[in-house]
């Protein structure tokens, strides 16, 4: 064999090895974000539901008490009632992730499968209409194609915005979930039937209402009004990395990055941000096959 044909041979070996070995890098880092995107969500799906326990815990109180006795009055209510709200964002931010399918981006089915699962849990919403209807927000911003976009001040596009998600058989199932918290509360539990009632509103109903006032105004009414002067039709802020996680899971804060960079999870978004990376970006468009 000539010396040109060995080396032409050898290279040849060398770019086979090299593309095995890229494409094991680039599986292993999909595995990897599966596997962070799956925790995430596993850790916030699971403290939403071991908070739901406090619905029926001592039984002798209105409100259970989380914190020590010397604590001011209500002051237990009101940890309850801000922890139930976070977690209860963090659901439907997990709810967000797996419409863009990064809540697990190798296993498309389970993906969707926990999006679904959650979607019920958050308000009794369909994942396929929040499906459908979040693509055409991204497809068409700001325009009457957006279903999250409405002209008018605060109060009328938080109104227009409730009643589109708000239907029939969504409040229709949120009723039957609140009288079967308290009917298990009062007859298997043995607590007061107006006990009751105050318990599933404060730790259930009150934290879901707040949690979508608080999805509203920090990742949709913020980011998208007076029409940002962005490629992408929407704005972040300066805000800290706490503040920016306690108010939207970083949606509000890293918003414009997230219209940008659409197939980046909630715990992505800081590091395009901190990078710039927004400011070059094309506006991503379109939607993401669900099958």
């Amino acid at each position: 064999q000539r010396p040109s044909d060995k080396r032409g041979t050898t290279g040849a070996v060398r770019r086979f090895v090299k593309s095995r070995i890229a494409r094991k890098v680039r599986a292993g880092r999909r595995l990897s974000r599966d596997g962070v995107g799956l925790l995430l969500a596993a850790l916030i799906f699971g403290a939403w539901v071991a908070t739901l326990p406090l619905l029926f815990a001592q039984p002798e109180r209105l409100m259970p008490r989380v914190l020590p006795s010397w604590a001011p009055p209500g002051a237990s209510t009101l940890v309850i009632m801000a922890a139930r709200t976070w977690l209860t964002t963090g659901l439907f931010v997990t709810v967000h992730d797996a419409i863009h399918g990064q809540v697990a981006p190798s296993f498309k089915r389970v993906n969707h499968s926990l999006g679904a699962l959650c979607a019920f849990c958050y308000a009794s919403f369909s994942y396929n209409s929040l499906y459908r209807d979040h693509w055409r927000h991204h497809a068409s911003p700001l325009s009457h194609d957006d279903p999250d976009w409405y002209q008018g001040g605060l109060a009328r596009w938080l109104g227009s915005f409730l009643g589109h998600y708000s239907t029939f058989w969504q409040l229709f199932w949120e009723s039957f979930q609140f009288w079967s918290f308290v009917a298990i509360g009062q007859r298997l539990v043995g607590i007061d039937f107006s006990w009751m009632v105050v318990r599933v509103t404060l730790i259930w109903a009150l934290p879901a209402l707040i949690s979508g006032m608080q999805l509203f105004y920090f990742g949709t009414y913020l980011p998208h009004r007076d029409s940002p002067e962005s490629a992408h039709s929407a704005r972040s802020n300066d805000w800290p990395y706490w503040l920016s996680l306690l108010s939207c899971f970083h949606f509000g804060a890293c918003h414009e990055e997230h219209h940008a960079f659409p197939q980046l999870a909630w715990w992505e978004l800081p590091q395009a941000k901190a990078r710039g990376l927004a400011r070059n970006a094309k506006p991503a468009t379109g939607g993401q096959a669900k099958a």
